[in-house]
């Protein structure tokens, strides 16, 4: 039913905050628990002034902010984390975030007897490919905190399950959007490119381009969270990506082609590259979750690069 309430964490954030719009546009009440670091109450604030969203600004490692939070939900998806950046520079403190924090809303989520819960996890936990296209039984082998991070969320999750609480966990590839993360380890790349290209500059590329992601855009991604919750499916985890490994150097010149310039990428040496090649089997969500990729690298590209123009104060 529509009317069933949902907690989205993190809802302020990129991931988040499009999510969340799409709830409410699908009539779901909806709850954004959010600290505001990396997310922006401006992402949310027509939701809250429309009444279509309630927003608490909470920490998810405070116990109470998160069960008051949770009061009432019938789902929960728990996108509230720090990212790679971060982690590497606050090892400590990305634990007591990432794990402690989603230990807290797991557990409240159990106690509150939420239906299902849906958890961003990140394809970062497979580390380097051993094999390519890499499919959820890949061998997981974490480079960062963050990395280490999600895969004991995937762990904690799990141990809630026979407490009564359903999950379906969702491996996220290379996301991109509007409104995308500037901080981000891998993806900065597509606004740092994009803001070069507009000025007239070269795109500055960090060694020789070969290095890919599996570039999936944020609406694709709120669709198969919502597939994820709407579904009968439970306790699975999947690739979240587009099944479509994009060289950097690719990226480069699709913007350019994008905002029609005469320009070449400029290349320089080559920075610390965590993971240099990315890209997701992605069959078993489409068999189980029936979800597809609809958004192509272009397309989703031309929307950031308007949103840019709109929006300069997000990027």
């Amino acid at each position: 039913m529509k009317s069933d309430k949902v907690l989205v964490t993190g809802g302020a954030g990129f991931i988040g905050s499009h999510l969340s719009h799409r709830l409410a546009e699908l009539g779901y009440p909806v709850v954004i628990l959010d600290k505001l670091v990396r997310g922006k109450y401006d992402y949310i604030k027509d939701l809250v002034e429309e009444k279509k969203a309630t927003f608490l600004e909470g920490d998810i490692r405070n116990q109470s902010n998160v069960r008051d939070a949770i009061k009432g939900a019938k789902y929960v998806f728990h996108e509230a984390a720090v990212c790679i950046n971060y982690s590497q520079k606050y090892p400590e403190e990305s634990i007591e975030i990432n794990v402690n924090g989603s230990f807290n809303v797991f557990q409240a989520s159990a106690e509150a007897g939420v239906e299902k819960l849906i958890l961003a996890s990140s394809a970062s936990v497979y580390g380097n490919p051993v094999h390519l296209p890499m499919d959820e039984n890949h061998p997981l082998n974490p480079i960062t905190p963050y990395c280490v991070s999600k895969i004991a969320d995937e762990y904690f999750l799990k141990i809630f399950s026979p407490k009564g609480l359903k999950y379906n966990i969702l491996r996220n590839f290379n996301v991109y959007g509007p409104r995308q993360s500037v901080d981000a380890f891998y993806t900065s790349v597509i606004v740092n490119f994009m803001k070069n290209v507009r000025e007239g500059k070269a795109p500055i590329i960090c060694g020789d381009g070969s290095q890919s992601m599996d570039f999936i855009n944020v609406h694709d991604v709120v669709e198969a969270n919502i597939l994820a919750m709407e579904s009968d499916v439970s306790g699975e985890t999947f690739n979240l990506g587009s099944g479509t490994s994009t060289t950097v150097k690719e990226l480069a010149e699709t913007i350019i082609r994008l905002f029609k310039k005469d320009l070449k990428p400029e290349y320089q040496r080559e920075l610390k590259i965590i993971v240099r090649r990315r890209q997701a089997d992605i069959s078993k969500i489409k068999r189980m979750l029936k979800f597809t990729p609809k958004i192509g690298l272009q397309e989703g590209l031309a929307e950031i690069a308007k949103d840019i123009v709109v929006h300069p104060d997000y990027y």
